[in-house]
């Protein structure tokens, strides 16, 4: 289980750590209203095609928020 408190909504991404990407992931965010409450599955190669961005600390991936709608 990978907890994310909120998208980026400025650019509608979501930064998942790379350490924590397997083959399959769940997702759930704990601070974004609209989003929380429910569990959301990605495969590890659907989140791996997306580009590294660093969240200023730990190198991330950049999946767009529609992958989870």
């Amino acid at each position: 289980m990978i907890e994310i408190w909120s998208p980026r909504y400025r650019d509608r991404t979501v930064l998942i750590a790379k350490y924590k990407v397997g083959e399959r992931n769940e997702i759930k965010f704990t601070k974004a209203r609209s989003l929380s409450g429910k569990t959301y599955s990605i495969s590890g190669d659907t989140i791996k095609k997306y580009p590294v961005e660093t969240n200023g600390t730990i190198p991330c991936y950049a999946v767009p928020l529609r992958e989870f709608v």
